[in-house]
């Protein structure tokens, strides 16, 4: 038997044992440092507790908690704020990585670890009986494994427990190659994100050597109400840029973060958009479902980091040819107070405004 290692707490009397039901509203992530000073400094007010504050509550003898995870050891710990910006109350929760992996198994998956088991307990009985080498393909011949079948139902199981999936069955059909998965994806709605743009040109007389660094002062800017002219030379360098794995999902092809969000966000497509005759950037998400207040800030925020850090400061470093103004260079981020990333509501956009060039765009650029 595998002895099982891991942290915990241990209590004098019974009597201090009160458990209550638990729903587990968010699961949190902590790398590094971050897990062990939320840890050790729980009544102190927290940046993960309060941006995810409206998550916990009790309602009846129910608890809604989030769950912070250590990335490293895979300890937790469970918190209901109660409203507050610390933690009013926590229990320290260890292996809690495995409880989850627990709750995210399948029937079939927990099928082949039993028919996995009963493969091992033969060949241990075989072993004792003197055989040595053993052919893993007569093994499962003999067993009662349907390995096809197992992968199937499990791949099915799951995509039932996703938030974008309406509906998913599977069936056994003998013939090789045959459609035995039946699914659909739920309706998604649009979601925009806008940003101001930085568009620059190299200046017509730079002011250095050629074998000397270009700097900031040897560019000019362009302002984007005079760029609008710029849109499909922009947007298809965009696309001839784009990557294999973004051909369908664009960049939520790389978030990993939040499993609610990279279900409920199928795509988030960069281009640039003329809107009330302004050149913006523009974020198109399609999403199943509605996102929480704490997933729409996440949600941005990921997009802010693909902004300023991934995707955009690849795109900058890199010259779009256009008619009016030669080589130009596109930032979708600045470090100026004036930059935001805002949906259309935010921004006040109605329907027409969002593709039109008419009244005033509402936002600060």
């Amino acid at each position: 038997m595998k002895k099982l290692h891991f942290n915990s707490t241990l209590n004098h009397k019974a009597s201090d044992y009160k458990p209550c039901e638990i729903c587990v509203e968010r699961v949190v992530t902590l790398y590094g440092r971050s897990f062990e000073e939320l840890k050790n400094h729980l009544m102190h007010d927290d940046p993960y507790i309060v941006a995810y504050r409206d998550l916990m509550y009790t309602e009846g003898d129910t608890a809604h908690c989030l769950l912070f995870v250590d990335y490293d050891s895979g300890d937790g710990v469970l918190v209901e704020s109660e409203g507050s910006n610390y933690a009013r109350k926590s229990q320290f929760i260890p292996n809690a990585r495995a409880l989850l992996e627990s709750n995210e198994m399948t029937a079939a998956e927990t099928r082949l670890h039993n028919d996995l088991k009963k493969i091992a307990d033969k060949v241990a009985e075989l072993a004792h009986c003197g055989e040595i080498s053993l052919a893993f393909d007569e093994l499962l011949a003999e067993s009662d494994l349907d390995v096809k079948s197992v992968l199937r139902d499990a791949v099915t199981a799951m995509l039932r427990e996703r938030e974008d999936i309406q509906m998913a069955e599977s069936q056994s059909i003998e013939v090789p190659f045959q459609p035995d998965i039946t699914v659909e994806a739920k309706p998604t709605q649009e979601l925009t994100f806008y940003c101001p743009l930085k568009i620059v040109r190299e200046s017509e007389e730079p002011d250095y050597e050629w074998d000397e660094e270009v700097t900031e002062e040897d560019f000019e800017e362009i302002p984007s109400a005079y760029a609008e002219g710029c849109v499909d030379e922009i947007n298809d360098f965009i696309r001839n840029c784009e990557e294999p794995d973004e051909e369908h999902r664009g960049l939520m092809a790389y978030y990993y973060d939040d499993p609610a969000i990279r279900e409920k966000v199928f795509s988030a497509i960069p281009s640039v958009r003329d809107v009330n005759g302004e050149l913006v950037g523009v974020f198109e998400c399609e999403i199943s479902g509605e996102l929480t207040v704490s997933e729409l800030e996440d949600l941005r925020s990921y997009l802010t980091g693909q902004a300023s850090d991934g995707w955009g400061e690849g795109l900058e470093q890199h010259g779009v040819k256009t008619a009016d103004f030669g080589e130009i260079y596109v930032s979708f981020w600045n470090d100026s107070n004036d930059w935001s990333l805002q949906t259309e509501e935010e921004m006040g956009l109605s329907q027409a405004e969002k593709h039109t060039e008419e009244p005033s765009m509402g936002m600060t650029m």
